[in-house]
């Protein structure tokens, strides 16, 4: 029997491109590919949606023994092997090995299968011992699965809000009732109804007591940190159940934010390929890019960076607007 565990892998990828005037049209997410009760998971180009019961491994953590729902589990990440160490009766029931690629040198043979899932070609090929290749080379991803639920996994396949957000096209209008937030030379826009936090601690990036950089904070709205010590939190021993991305946004503008996440598990890679936003130079990070974007921002006037973390929830487009908004203050 082969060790069990569900997986997908995805590439990421950045847009270099200014605000413009054109009409082309935006990628746009199919929020209906998600059944009530999953969560979206998202990684790069690319999101599937799971139950909101199967646990979802990201580098550095380990599928429970037992699972939660006795189906497996969801593995995010590149090149990811995982052994579960545990007696083979025990093991769950879905099986799935990963390996990462750019869509950019994915190999398809002729002889694989190409249907459509939710707008977007994904070739399959049935493989041994039941396992099923899937390739969707437009958002970067290919995984080898067998179980129950891959096929209905499968169907959930869509873009990610992250590819909304980056997209070039023209910078959206801000609605009316948002309101401008200033910070340490920097402003944007955001909700009115959204609570401000200010703070100097560093907060992590995401939920605490997880795996750092996958989704913002529930309901946490503007976080504004000076990053003058790092926050401290004592964690019980948690399940990798799946983590509902969240809007929001959180600016860390101490000079020692990049080397505080590094403490906390998490560090990122930024593209050079950066965006000209109202004379701010904006680098998305390229890796990790779950559910949350995160920039490093130049401000005119300023040594060090700032650091604007942006969550990528529903549509993407509550996250494009923020974006378009960076400004000097």
């Amino acid at each position: 029997m082969v060790p069990v565990v569900l997986a997908i892998a995805l590439a990421g990828c950045t847009s270099s491109a200014a605000p413009s005037t054109t009409t082309k049209a935006l990628p746009a997410v199919d929020l209906s590919a998600t059944p009530k009760g999953w969560v979206p998971v998202a990684d790069g180009d690319a999101q599937v949606s799971v139950p909101v019961s199967l646990p979802v491994v990201y580098p550095g953590q380990s599928l429970p023994c037992d699972g939660v729902s006795g189906l497996g589990g969801l593995l995010v990440g590149a090149a990811q092997r995982l052994t579960i160490p545990c007696r083979a009766e025990r093991r769950p029931t879905m099986a799935v090995l990963v390996s990462l690629h750019d869509s950019s040198v994915i190999l398809l043979p002729v002889q694989k299968k190409a249907t459509l899932v939710n707008g977007l070609t994904v070739h399959s090929e049935l493989g041994v011992q039941g396992f099923v290749d899937y390739y969707a080379p437009s958002v970067g991803v290919e995984f080898i699965a067998r179980g129950p639920l891959v096929y209905r996994i499968v169907d959930t396949l869509t873009r990610s809000p992250r590819t909304v957000a980056l997209a070039s096209g023209p910078a959206p209008l801000v609605p009316r009732s948002w309101h401008q937030v200033s910070f340490q030379g920097l402003s944007f826009a955001a909700p009115r109804s959204w609570s401000v936090m200010r703070t100097s601690d560093n907060l992590g990036m995401g939920y605490p007591c997880t795996v750092p950089g996958v989704a913002l904070v529930p309901k946490r709205g503007i976080v504004l940190s000076t990053d003058q010590q790092l926050a401290v939190y004592h964690c019980p021993s948690v399940s990798p159940l799946p983590l509902t991305p969240q809007n929001g946004i959180q600016v860390d503008a101490g000079s020692r934010a990049a080397m505080q996440w590094t403490q906390q598990g998490v560090r990122f890679s930024f593209s050079n390929h950066c965006l000209t936003l109202h004379g701010l130079t904006v680098c998305p990070a390229t890796s990790p890019a779950y559910s949350i974007l995160v920039l490093k921002v130049t401000v005119p006037g300023r040594s060090k960076p700032v650091y604007v973390s942006i969550g990528l929830a529903g549509s993407g487009m509550v996250a494009r607007t923020i974006l378009y908004s960076l400004r000097k203050a």
